[in-house]
């Protein structure tokens, strides 16, 4: 069905677009040029709040109007609109789009008052907006400032947002300014660090944009200059040749069919993932491909991300690789590796190579005791609900101890292995706390101290070469677990500080052992010591800890709030390091989970959340509960954090329904309620500024409303929004009066069932793309009657240019 006038600025706000970055236009061809470009960025709220200023200057001979299609941050929602006239700022006020056009057709047409300066800032795309400023007048400068508001991306302790880089002005367009940017972390001081691509930069100091080296194309082909890129790598150490491999991605899209991915392989092949299709936001999925014959484990491999649409873009948020000997790659041998440089914005496809894509921007986050968490939420309706909520994990869960106590409780019963062999995981404790002071009990079929005091790591290795070269480290018979654990215990007692036990056993314990006994032993430890237990784990190829508390001894630990670990090959001394720092301080939530609302349609919830990293889902919910819960385990102690919803995060929550692509399903009336709680434009709402008292001027634009004026090109495209040229240098559809009242005409049969052969002749005199009579002139009655009716409600389009006209209609 074709679609009537009314439904027709909606609808041309949603169709695809190619990208070019931001875009300046002049609507009387004047020489336009913008000479200033700053943003202020702070943290607040939990969100990133851009502040940007850009300034106008014209040349030329005639007051003319600025047309700025403008590139969005990722994620960011326009919140805010100001104009500067006569050395004083206005506000703009959020508007119904049709509204807000209109008014701005009304003040900036001729009229017989001073020129002003109104500004309409209106909806284009998630990502994009169109700013209409008039009048930039001869000799002068017009200054506007709109608000951004954008969700943060948090990784490894710091929060990453982004800003787009100036486009270079291609033929039909006019020269931008290259954005300064001046970032505020909203703590610290000016230590706090803070980077732009990579490069540190100073807090509160401006910085300016400049264009980077495009990154290098890795493998086999070659880049497509009409695409947009991103790469992730990973490494994987374990040797051996590989058949097949499973791709798990979390991707952060407003439209994943715009994107194309490949996983390539340490020689540089690129082996394409599975199309995706559809207009869906997101991938949250596994891909399993076959690998070339001869493909090598061993190497860095890569995920390309590409984006070969315009309008859209996104965040690789996560990937893993699993890789497999044989063609199913479930199949056990190599273990998932999750890369760690993430996530990596997803720029959009440019156009004509002039898109310089996003810079990059990585902010310190403030402390975080825990858990940082935030929750908003929006009532649509009594059964429509927006929820978004965000957890951040803190860099360092815990600080390392300071002068602790250990001691390092070894099995040496004749079933496990080399004492030596054991204390390297000993040897990788001590090295993340040097001030430490440590001790070895060995247990066999009874337990005792090997040197009898606590020791420095250095003396205490050495200690241990001369009692294993008195045979005093020699494996024995027995195996009393719990007479070690308890011997521990008693050693521990009158140290001062923090004070653990580490077990390292191979679990082969007599029948009559009972884990009882154990915990029971374990209360012989002063109050407040954390006790750990070592098993030995799968037998796979890299060192890493797994926490397993579902083993039988697993109880012993957990009673005093450590943990049972399975430790996998010991043989690489520095991922023995890093495996050995979860035994001296915890590093992740284990058994995280999220409760209080169906999670159904949200992101997975991981069930190990490390520190430094964050999990976050947007959701359409037929509840809005007014808390939500999150808990989990640190070590063995249960972590539970209750978070209430917050009304300034549920404003942010608003407008990031429009930013992040969530509105697609909500009606016209759904939409203006969201977009009015979040403060943001929307294709319903738009911002208009204008100085108080502002009526059309003696200058203003020819050719909109009822104005008098004179011819001009730019007379269609003059005050239309999202209706009109949108910045892209492409006129919408030319509708025909047939095509305009099809829908009226439908409605009309429906309601009047005429016969097969009526006929209804009307002449429609239009001004410009204003009905100004409706004349019946033949045919039936009631149909006639009818579509006068419907004619009048006609909303002409931009190519209804002509002064005046008179249409023949004849239907159907």
């Amino acid at each position: 069905m074709r679609r009537p006038a009314a439904a027709m600025v909606l609808a041309l706000s949603l169709l695809p677009q190619s990208a070019a970055g931001d875009e300046l236009e002049a609507t009387r061809s004047q020489p336009l040029v913008e000479v200033s470009h700053s943003v202020d960025l702070r943290i607040e709220g939990g969100t990133a709040v851009y502040v940007v200023r850009r300034t106008f200057a014209n040349p030329g001979a005639r007051a003319d109007e600025a047309h700025l299609n403008i590139d969005l941050p990722m994620g960011a929602a326009v919140t805010g609109l100001r104009i500067r006239a006569r050395d004083r700022w206005y506000d703009a006020e959020l508007l119904e789009a049709e509204e807000a056009r209109k008014k701005y057709q009304t003040l900036t047409s001729l009229g017989a008052w001073d020129p002003k300066d109104p500004a309409l800032l209106q909806w284009v795309w998630p990502d994009r907006m169109l700013l209409q400023v008039f009048p930039v007048l001869p000799s002068a400068t017009s200054t506007v400032e709109y608000t951004l508001t954008a969700p943060l991306h948090y990784r490894e302790g710091r929060y990453i947002v982004s800003y787009p880089r100036a486009s270079n002005h291609s033929e039909g367009t006019l020269p931008l300014a290259t954005p300064s940017i001046r970032i505020d972390p909203g703590h610290g001081d000016a230590t706090t660090p803070v980077r732009i691509d990579g490069r540190p930069v100073a807090p509160n100091t401006p910085v300016v944009l400049s264009v980077p080296e495009r990154a290098r194309w890795i493998g086999d082909g070659e880049a497509d200059p009409m695409a947009g890129y991103a790469w992730s790598a990973l490494k994987i150490e374990q040797p051996g040749s590989v058949e097949s491999a499973r791709v798990s991605v979390d991707i952060d899209h407003t439209y994943r069919g715009d994107l194309r991915l490949s996983l390539v392989t340490p020689t540089g092949h690129h082996v394409a993932l599975e199309e995706l299709s559809g207009g869906d936001n997101d991938v949250h999925r596994s891909f399993d491909v076959a690998l070339p014959k001869g493909t090598q484990a061993s190497g860095q491999w890569h995920l390309m991300v590409a984006d070969e649409a315009g309008l859209d873009i996104g965040t690789l948020d996560a990937w893993s690789l699993k890789l497999a000997a044989g063609e199913d790659p479930a199949a056990p041998g190599f273990r998932e590796v999750p890369a760690k440089a993430v996530p990596v914005f997803i720029p959009d496809a440019p156009e004509d190579g002039r898109d310089e894509g996003l810079a990059l921007i990585e902010i310190d986050a403030a402390p975080i005791k825990t858990l940082a968490s935030r929750y908003g939420r929006v009532t649509v309706d009594d059964t429509t609900h927006f929820l978004r909520l965000e957890v951040e994990s803190a860099r360092e869960l815990q600080a390392l101890p300071k002068s602790a106590s250990v001691v390092f409780v070894v099995d040496a019963s004749r079933s496990t292995y080399d004492v030596m062999e054991q204390l390297t995981v000993a040897r990788a404790y001590m090295d993340h706390v040097p001030d430490a002071r440590a001790e070895v009990v060995l247990f066999r079929r009874f337990a005792e101290r090997v040197t009898g005091e606590f020791l420095t790591p250095s003396a205490l290795w050495t200690a241990l070469d001369v009692a294993n070269k008195d045979d005093r480290l020699a494996l024995g018979n027995g195996s009393a677990l719990e007479e070690g654990i308890r011997l521990a215990g008693k050693a521990l007692r009158g140290r001062a500080g923090p004070r653990r036990i580490v077990v390292l056993t191979d679990a082969r314990l007599r029948s009559r052992f009972v884990v009882e006994d154990g915990v029971e032993a374990l209360r012989t430890a002063p109050k407040g010591s954390i006790a750990h237990i070592v098993v030995p784990g799968a037998d796979e190829d890299e060192t890493r800890l797994v926490r397993d508390d579902s083993h039988a001894l697993a109880a012993i630990p957990a009673s005093s709030g450590g943990v049972l670990f399975g430790i996998n090959d010991q043989g690489d001394p520095k991922t023995l390091r890093k495996a050995a720092l979860e035994l001296v301080r915890p590093v992740a939530i284990d058994q995280f989970e999220v409760r209080g609302v169906d999670l159904a349609t949200a992101p997975e919830v991981p069930t190990r959340m490390p520190e430094g990293s964050a999990y976050g889902f947007m959701i359409k919910s037929t509840e809005a509960p007014p808390r939500l819960r999150v808990q989990g385990k640190i070590w063995g102690r249960t972590f539970r954090r209750t978070i209430r919803a917050n009304r300034r995060f549920g404003t942010a929550t608003a407008a990031f329904v429009f930013s992040e692509d969530e509105h697609q399903s909500l009606t016209r009336e759904q939409m203006m309620t969201v977009a009015m709680r979040g403060r943001a434009v929307s294709p319903v709402t738009s911002y208009l500024a204008t100085e108080p008292g502002v009526r059309p001027s003696t200058i203003g634009l020819e050719l909109v409303g009822t104005g008098s004026g004179g011819g001009g090109s730019g007379a269609g495209t003059i005050g239309l929004g999202s209706a009109g040229m949108l910045g892209h240098g492409r006129m919408p559809k030319a509708w025909t009066l047939a095509e305009l009242i099809d829908d009226g005409l439908d409605a009309c049969v429906a309601q009047h069932d005429p016969p097969n052969d009526w006929r209804v002749e009307l002449n429609i005199e239009s001004t410009f793309y204003e009905v100004v009579d409706v004349i019946p002139v033949s045919g039936d009655a009631a149909m006639r009657a009818c579509l006068v009716e419907a004619a009048w409600e006609l909303e002409l389009t931009w190519n209804f240019k002509d002064e005046r006209t008179t249409h023949a209609l004849v239907l159907p």
